[in-house]
């Protein structure tokens, strides 16, 4: 038995000996991904060329950061060997001295885990620096990004930190290529340093900023078709207050935070209402914008400071929930009275002006009440005109009733009611003006007849 053993032992070491002296890679081994065990020298250097030459092609991602650009190692200048290469033959040698260090059990297990195929080579490449340099250049303002101050995503509920550029050192990446491409890695990280900070207006409130929350919002109509400048007029409102952030006991001015309704500030002419009738004024449907964010205001629980309703109700707003406002003698404020800021979001799209004012939590439920009180007459005013025929008469201006109402709002917090408040608002009554014919020879238009006037509800009440 002894006997035995002494030969199996001879002939194990035999075996390793002439294994040691192979002209094979051993069993398992790959390159690249490529498996080249048994190949011999020569068939190892055509594999390796063959390997390297495609890999040029292979995706390369250059990292700056968080930021990519997706390349390859032959874009970047990247040579590949060929079969008689030094470094191909260097990669020839490495390969065959897999698993024969002369260490017979340490061979055995680097054979073991070549046969798991977890012995992996790595074809390495050489680059055209001046080719590598150029790229680089190139691909940097990809890659880079600018610094940030904080934002408001309102649409996400979102407040974005503030945010360091990054700059790509193009020259100090060269190094960096060139071991990453030496590596046959699929990923470099280019040299970067940072980017001066830029301006943060809201850098010393950003802490206390949360916008998570509806406190209260308003939709007001327009009509799309056949009103673009009334249109562009509300955009432009409501673009000068989207994002404006309230601090606790800040009290929003309109007209302050709006501005001057002119054409130098971009303004059309537009159908508004002035001194109680339709005409086209320059600014015409920033009343809208100011209706729908007292609107939003006033639901979401904020102090009204002072807000007017308009000289004769509004088709796209509830009497009672209506703000003029004519620059710079009429405004609308509204006071945060909470212990942490609000903001504004506003929007004009699809038909809809919309008000939100967001915050890190809604305290109230609020209600609004409105009870109708008195029905006002209007006046009938009749003005000769040479252009019509006599005896024949055209409505100018529709005359319409005034009201006086009561408008009443409930703050409630766990369904207790926490405090009301009510105003007595008035709308006076429009005056009806009536062209009156004097030509005997002028044109008798046709008359048409009138809808009937319709009051308002007697009782509106809206809980939100």
């Amino acid at each position: 038995m002894l006997g035995g053993v002494v030969a199996a032992g001879v002939s194990l070491s035999n075996a390793y000996e002439v294994g040691l002296n192979a002209p094979e890679v051993i069993a398992g081994v790959r390159l690249s991904g490529a498996d080249v065990g048994d190949q011999t020298a020569g068939e190892l250097a055509r594999t390796a060329a063959g390997v390297g030459q495609a890999a040029l092609d292979r995706p390369l991602t250059l990292a700056a950061g968080a930021m990519e650009f997706h390349t390859t190692a032959r874009d970047l200048g990247g040579l590949a060997a060929d079969v008689d290469d030094e470094d191909t033959q260097a990669l020839v040698r490495s390969a065959l001295a897999v698993g024969r260090s002369g260490e017979p059990w340490v061979d055995l297990q680097t054979r073991l885990a070549a046969r798991r195929g977890e012995v992996e080579l790595a074809v390495g490449y050489r680059f055209d620096e001046q080719i590598a340099l150029s790229r680089l250049l190139e691909v940097t303002p990809s890659v880079e990004s600018p610094s940030l101050p904080t934002r408001l995503d309102l649409e996400n509920r979102r407040v974005l930190p503030a945010e360091q550029g990054t700059a790509v050192l193009a020259f100090d990446s060269l190094s960096a290529v060139a071991l990453g491409l030496a590596e046959g890695v699929d990923r470099i990280e280019l040299i970067t340093q940072g980017k001066p900070t830029v301006d943060d207006p809201l850098a010393p409130v950003a802490d206390r900023l949360n916008v998570s929350v509806v406190l209260g919002s308003f939709e007001t109509p327009y009509r799309i078709v056949g009103a673009g400048d009334r249109t562009h007029n509300l955009k432009l409102g409501a673009a000068a207050l989207d994002g404006t952030v309230l601090m606790p006991g800040e009290v929003l001015s309109f007209n302050k935070t709006v501005g001057d309704r002119s054409a130098a500030a971009g303004y059309r002419y537009a159908t508004g209402i002035s001194a109680g009738q339709l005409v086209d004024v320059l600014g015409g449907g920033i009343c809208q914008v100011s209706s729908t964010i007292f609107g939003a205001a006033f639901f979401g629980g904020l102090e009204v400071v002072s807000a007017r309703p308009h000289s004769r109700p509004s088709s796209y707003v509830d009497m009672g929930l209506d703000s003029t406002v004519v620059f710079d003698s009429i405004d609308m404020k509204v006071k945060n009275t909470f212990d942490f800021p609000v903001v504004i979001h506003m929007t004009v799209s699809g038909g809809k002006v919309r008000a939100e004012f967001l915050g890190p939590r809604r305290p109230y439920q609020v209600t609004f009440e409105r009870t109708l009180k008195d029905s006002l007459p209007y006046n009938t005013v009749w003005r000769d005109d040479a252009k019509l025929r006599s005896g024949a008469s055209v409505v100018a201006q529709r005359g319409r009733r005034g009201f006086k109402l009561e408008r009443k709002r409930q703050r409630a917090a766990g369904g207790e009611v926490v405090d009301e408040q009510v105003w007595e608002l008035r709308y006076p009554p429009t005056t009806e003006i009536i062209r009156r014919g004097t030509n005997p020879n002028g044109e008798s238009p046709e008359q048409k007849p009138k809808a009937a006037l319709r009051d308002p509800a007697a009782h509106l009440r809206i809980v939100q």
